[in-house]
């Protein structure tokens, strides 16, 4: 299922008391749906060990499995698949991504490898997010392709067993088209080259594949991300565990400091590459006190009130939490700028504009740029008000997710289609109920 219905709707109660929780985060979605493909590209069975369960997970394995490679999650929080190197199942194959991005791009690039068609399509969410960059580097390395409106879902691979680059890729749009290249490239004949067009977005998710690579046996010259050199190589099938999930980790960061509160995170820790793990470094820069280990972190929040930012907050290397952040700025003591947002305009939703609207009708001040926001402190009159306002969701995650943040402090917040957490975290709410105290 796409969304989890929980109800239609949700009425969120500010919360009280003093937040002490511990928990597991539910594994990193990057990292599972990278390891899920890496392992089906590999020589052999693989194991990969607490995987995320989420939407786009589901999704995945549906695919590998429409593609003929053997998955099994009889054992539980492990997923068995046995890779055959690039090879797939023969015919025409059609594929369901969902609202899955990531999923899609390197479903797109694995099906280059196939000298047959392969269909994909999505959720109309993704049917509104581009993927011309991918599909034109496809049909540079020999692919035939043909798509919705020049690069939209639903689109139509025929690859070639003989693809070749070099390729070239833009930089500012989306890491995961750089990623799915990537992820291909050992497989084909003589390797790739593949060079990156302009400062590159999102670095940190560049490394997030690079690393899973490696640990698949894979190296990559990387040279200095302006071009990416890999030779042929074979990815040896192995068993890894998949750590926390940063992105999901930011909610409860917040949670935390916003009511002087402690968190511990028990399996993420120093050890990550996930880039939105530098959200805690926000929350220090706020006020929070955090202690990290290599395998867990743990953030005290503030008892004499929050701090709040001088300057403005770039997130272009973890664009994923900007949302997260959005929601602490109206309890801040002054206004707060958020930049390098330039990506949020073509995710599931465009998350620059959809939480400004929805902030601005709870009577929070938010002015919005190309890529930035700008928001105001609560006024009075918002810290005032009685009435149960409904917040839209935009069939985004994200935006649910964020909004709980904003719900513990501000009363009448009623969250719309609260089950679209499923596509990244289907017991968000369960564990937002459990995190919040009792008076």
């Amino acid at each position: 299922m796409s969304e989890q219905n929980l109800e239609s709707s949700l009425e969120l109660q500010p919360w009280s008391g003093h937040v002490d929780f511990r928990f597991g985060l539910p594994g990193s979605k990057s990292l599972t749906l990278r390891d899920c493909a890496i392992a089906a590209l590999a020589d052999g069975e693989s194991k990969i060990l607490f995987p995320g369960e989420c939407d786009d997970y589901w999704r995945m394995k549906e695919c590998l499995q429409r593609l003929e490679i053997e998955t099994d999650d009889r054992t539980p929080e492990q997923l068995r698949i046995v890779g055959r190197a690039g090879r797939f199942a023969a015919g025409p194959v059609e594929l369901f991504t969902g609202q899955s991005a990531v999923s899609t791009r390197l479903l797109m690039a694995m099906a280059a490898l196939r000298p047959e068609l392969t269909s994909i399509d999505g959720h109309a969410s993704m049917q509104a997010r581009p993927n011309k960059p991918l599909l034109d580097a496809l049909i540079q390395l020999g692919a035939r392709v043909e798509s919705s409106r020049d690069g939209y879902l639903p689109a139509r691979v025929i690859g070639s067993t003989q693809l070749a680059g070099p390729v070239q890729v833009p930089s500012d749009i989306s890491s995961q088209y750089l990623t799915s290249l990537l992820i291909i490239a050992p497989l084909l004949p003589r390797g790739l080259e593949i060079q990156v067009a302009g400062k590159l977005t999102s670095k940190p998710y560049v490394d997030l594949t690079l690393d899973e690579m490696e640990k698949f046996g894979v190296q990559v010259d990387n040279r200095d991300y302006a071009a990416l050199h890999v030779a042929p190589q074979t990815y040896r099938a192995r068993t890894l565990g998949v750590e926390g999930d940063a992105s999901a980790a930011s909610y409860f960061a917040a949670l935390a400091t916003l009511h002087g509160g402690s968190i511990r995170f028990e399996n993420l820790g120093t050890r990550t590459r996930q880039g939105d793990y530098a959200f805690f470094g926000l929350c220090e820069r706020l006020g929070a006190n955090v202690r990290r280990f290599a395998e867990l972190t743990e953030i005290v929040g503030p008892s004499a009130g929050l701090a709040a930012f001088s300057e403005d907050v770039d997130m272009t290397s973890m664009p994923d939490v900007a949302p997260t952040l959005m929601m602490m700025a109206p309890f801040l003591s002054r206004a707060t700028r958020i930049t390098g947002l330039a990506t949020l305009r073509v995710k599931e939703c465009d998350r620059i504009a959809s939480p400004v609207r929805e902030l601005r009708k709870l009577g929070v001040v938010a002015e919005e740029g190309p890529d930035f926001v700008r928001i105001e402190p609560l006024g009075e009159a918002a810290r005032a008000r009685r009435t149960t306002v409904d917040i839209e969701t935009y069939h985004d995650h994200r935006i649910a997710m964020s909004f709980g943040v904003l719900g513990s402090l501000l009363p009448g917040l009623r969250i719309l289609n609260p089950g679209c957490v499923a596509k990244t975290y289907p017991n968000y709410w369960r564990d937002w109920a459990r995190c919040r105290p009792v008076a």
